[in-house]
């Protein structure tokens, strides 16, 4: 955990990878509106459990940053 906001370096986007992770099935989920649940449901995916993201690299100006973070395996 940060103790400090002067502790982040930059901001890394990363997305859950659902293709690697087999995510097919879904579940229903309650649609909210101005912060209360309506009796309307809609269809969400369910993910699976992963340790697979994928890093979105449109910002990539924090290159730099982003590649000292990441293990060897991934340079």
């Amino acid at each position: 955990s940060l103790s400090n906001s002067k502790d982040v370096i930059c901001i890394a986007n990363v997305q859950h990878n659902c293709v690697n992770s087999k995510c097919a099935s879904f579940v229903n989920c309650a649609i909210h509106q101005e912060r209360s649940k309506t009796t309307q449901v809609r269809k969400a995916v369910h993910h699976e459990p992963t340790r697979k993201y994928l890093l979105n690299t449109y910002l990539i100006h924090n290159y730099a940053h982003i590649r000292r973070a990441l293990p060897p395996s991934l340079q």
